[in-house]
């Protein structure tokens, strides 16, 4: 019989080593333990941070609408928001950039006065020209304190090509004699829904009718024989929707267009009963 002690072998645990379990634990529990240290850190340095910022004085602008669309030569309106931050108090002002050619921005008040953690609001009015670009434009609206300056609220404006059409027509009182001016009082027909400003208009003699006793006869008439002094008063002129005159517009007869027979050492029988054919035009923006 062999008396030789039995050697045992090494503890199990279901089949596990004992050496193999215990390095599976120290590997597991040890990132474990620096996951929960990093968190710790990371929470640390959030809050620093955080509470750093919160504690920066400031101001925070907005805009409302962010965007508005007008026609040439018309005006948008905006509702401006400042809001104090960290604390921050003072008078604000505010700047808009980007605008686009002939566009121009005022603010009512010019300036609101903040207190900590308050809001005030202003009304900010883009005016545009009947020149400005049809387009659409991106701005920006800051307010300023001091060294304090906000973040740049964008805005958008919209500007509309005015087409409008118009109708010209005039009456001239009087018969034309050779060194004779009759004045032509012009009637504009506006047939929109709303006012137009009109910027230009012109009046030119197109043909000379002759009668048909001067056509046999040879006599001649033409439009050399006439001048035209274009209308002289003030522009631009606002017309209501309807129909409205020189006259009823309050222009005074001696700035309409004036049509006169000048007397030359030509023979001007051929003008005697002659018709003049006048031609009116005009140019102008919707109001």
């Amino acid at each position: 019989m062999d008396h030789r002690p039995e050697r045992t072998a090494p503890f199990q645990r279901a089949g596990i080593p004992l050496r193999a379990l215990l390095l599976a634990l120290v590997v597991a529990v040890v990132p474990v333990a620096a996951l929960a240290a990093s968190n710790g850190q990371g929470n640390n340095q959030g809050n620093g941070q955080g509470n750093a910022a919160a504690s920066v004085k400031g101001i925070t602008v907005t805009l409302s609408p962010s965007s508005r669309t007008v026609d040439q030569g018309q005006s948008a309106t905006f509702t401006v928001s400042a809001t104090s931050t960290g604390g921050f108090t003072g008078p604000v002002t505010f700047t808009v950039t980007g605008l686009p050619a002939g566009a121009a921005a005022s603010a009512a008040p010019s300036s609101v006065n903040l207190t900590s953690g308050s809001t005030a609001q202003t009304t900010l009015t883009v005016s545009t020209a009947t020149t400005t670009p049809a387009n659409k434009t991106d701005f920006t609206v800051k307010g300023t304190s001091g060294a304090t300056v906000s973040n740049a609220a964008p805005g958008q404006l919209q500007v509309l090509e005015v087409k409008r059409t118009f109708g010209v027509t005039g009456t001239v009182n009087g018969l034309l004699a050779p060194g004779i001016s009759r004045a032509v009082d012009l009637q504009i027909s506006n047939p929109q829904n709303k006012s137009i400003a009109v910027t230009d208009l012109s009046v030119v003699i197109s043909q000379v009718v002759r009668t048909p006793a001067a056509v046999a006869a040879n006599l001649p008439c033409t439009t050399a024989d006439y001048q035209v002094t274009q209308y002289s008063g003030a522009y631009p002129l606002t017309v209501e929707p309807g129909t409205r005159s020189l006259s009823g517009l309050g222009v005074a007869q001696a700035k309409w267009p004036q049509i006169k027979m000048l007397d030359t050492n030509k023979l001007q029988d051929g003008c005697k009963g002659a018709t003049l054919q006048l031609t009116y035009t005009g140019t102008g923006q919707a109001n």
